[in-house]
């Protein structure tokens, strides 16, 4: 099991259009024991906006920059906002 270490800072490892495709990587990396979590831009949070793409709404996806290689080949599949 891998463990966060405490010297570890948390990065953005991907960044989506609408939080369905977010949810979707932070299963894949939380069932591989990568510690991680989703965080919206203002509107999406305030809102709780889930079900749909919003223009201009992104929501970014953050571990410890430790688990950066795996996570990446983890969630390579998974198409980000920028294509």
């Amino acid at each position: 099991t891998l463990k966060q270490q405490p010297s570890d800072t948390w990065i953005v490892i991907a960044e989506y259009n609408g939080s369905i495709i977010a949810e979707m990587a932070k299963s894949i990396l939380k069932d591989n024991n990568i510690p991680c979590y989703i965080k919206g831009d203002w509107f999406n949070s305030a809102y709780s906006i889930n079900a749909f793409n919003m223009p201009g709404g992104s929501v970014k996806l953050y571990i410890p920059s430790g688990f950066k290689a795996k996570a990446e080949e983890l969630i390579k599949d998974i198409i980000p906002s920028n294509e």
